[in-house]
């Protein structure tokens, strides 16, 4: 590939930027009939474009069935074709420390335990295009003009029903609660992963909360300075309490986590219930805890989070997730400062990439948001910072104080007692609390 920049002076977050997939969605479609369509007369329909942060993923429909074509980033499908010999042999089965065929195994693992996700599709058997693990390689343009057309991979992926739920106006509490349960089957589930397919699981990853201390390199991206100071506050607090305490590497235990469970990747049905998740690019093998700190963070800024009730939401979904997986004390203490520690990261590496591509939109997508969120539970004032941390570990711990049996999700848990407005919302009755 032609470059001015040699790609080892490159952090994989910088190198994702100049190799995300820059197709038309014709040449996308072309790739998937080719590879994956053996009708040649097969109707291929484009149903809709969809939002990504650094794939490329279409909505399509074969002979009037679903499915998503997704181009892979050219990081991950160089990961994968670098593990593989010259032609088509394949060395051994170094193709199973690649991150792609991480993400195919955990599909198929999930469906086969019942928790319904997209089903990877073979290839069809040509000698150009398969790959061991199901999916293909074309060469396809990416944003760098000096990299493209770079070979990427491309997978053919089952359609999962439900919408996510950041796409519906409004929520209830109970909403929040049942995802909590579903992460915590899930997280059950990717525990139960054969060892055999986890090499790539312990991979490097920037979203990686572990790897939390890494985002010094990109905070000057940061051009607000009272923003700027409050993620390097973040960074220095995760260092202190975490890693140079030695209570991450103690307490915190380890397994295969999805680490991006999110609104956008977890779908619902119309009556509110889970009906499948998505997207599993950010999995690592990582601190357990981090996929609930993750999944609290994002919830402050869900449809019913924005609405004055972040803490309220994050209350709710740890009480789902706490009837399924017990929390320790310790897990329990420092899951503010790993939610802060997530949405430093969001809007820090947020902030790096839309300066590389500032036409994706999709970008600030939890941008202003996350900074609101990251204000309210971390803000600037550490007096004000010790007296949040009071205030939402006594929440957490109510959350976590009743027990509630978990029977397929057919009863909603009771989260009555968590359905509060936020510090930041004027509260008209005050005045009359307490006195009756």
């Amino acid at each position: 590939m032609a470059s001015t920049e040699s790609a080892e002076d490159l952090t994989d977050e910088e190198l994702r930027k100049l190799l995300m997939p820059d197709p038309t969605v014709e040449q996308v479609v072309d790739a998937i009939r080719q590879s994956f369509v053996q009708d040649s007369a097969a109707d291929i329909q484009v149903i809709k474009e969809l939002d990504s942060y650094d794939d490329k993923n279409v909505w399509i429909s074969i002979n009037g069935t679903n499915y998503l074509a997704k181009v892979h980033n050219g990081v991950e499908s160089k990961d994968l074709m670098d593990r593989l010999v010259e032609g088509d042999k394949i060395a051994s089965t170094a193709f199973t420390s690649s991150s792609i065929h991480l993400q195919n195994a955990m599909m198929i693992h999930l469906n086969q335990h019942g928790i319904a996700t997209n089903q990877p599709q073979e290839a069809v058997q040509t000698a150009d295009t398969r790959l061991p693990t199901p999916g293909a390689v074309h060469s396809l343009p990416v944003k760098s003009k000096d990299h493209s057309p770079y070979p990427l991979v491309v997978r053919l992926l089952g359609w999962v029903p439900g919408r996510p739920m950041s796409s519906f106006p409004m929520l209830p509490i109970e909403a929040l609660a049942n995802a909590g349960i579903f992460l915590g089957k899930l997280s059950t589930c990717l525990s139960k992963l054969p060892s055999d397919q986890l090499q790539a699981a312990k991979r490097y990853h920037q979203w990686d909360g572990k790897n939390t201390m890494d985002l010094r390199d990109f905070v000057h991206y940061i051009d607000d300075s009272r923003k700027r100071s409050m993620v390097e506050s973040v960074i220095d607090a995760f260092q202190t309490e975490l890693i140079d305490s030695k209570v991450a590497e103690s307490s915190f235990s380890k397994s295969l986590i999805h680490a991006d469970f999110n609104d956008a990747n977890f779908l619902l049905d119309d009556s509110f219930r889970i009906s499948g998740v998505i997207d599993f690019g950010d999995s690592v093998e990582s601190w357990r805890i981090l996929d609930l700190s993750v999944a609290l963070a994002y919830s402050l800024i869900t449809v019913y989070g924005k609405q004055d009730r972040s803490l309220s939401a994050a209350a709710a979904m740890l009480r789902g997730y706490n009837s399924v997986c017990p929390l320790t004390e310790v897990e329990r203490k420092h899951l503010l400062l790993l939610m802060a520690c997530r949405l430093s990261c969001s809007v820090t590496l947020g902030a790096y990439s839309y300066k590389q591509n500032p036409e994706n939109e999709y970008l600030l997508l939890h941008s202003g948001p996350g900074w609101n969120a990251l204000d309210l539970i971390w803000g600037t004032d550490p007096t004000r910072r010790a007296s949040m941390k009071t205030i939402i570990d006594g929440l957490f711990d109510r959350a976590c104080s009743k027990s509630f049996p978990v029977d397929g999700e057919t009863t909603p848990i009771d989260c009555s007692d968590l359905a509060f407005p936020d510090p930041s919302l004027e509260d008209p009755l005050a005045a009359a609390r307490g006195k009756f």
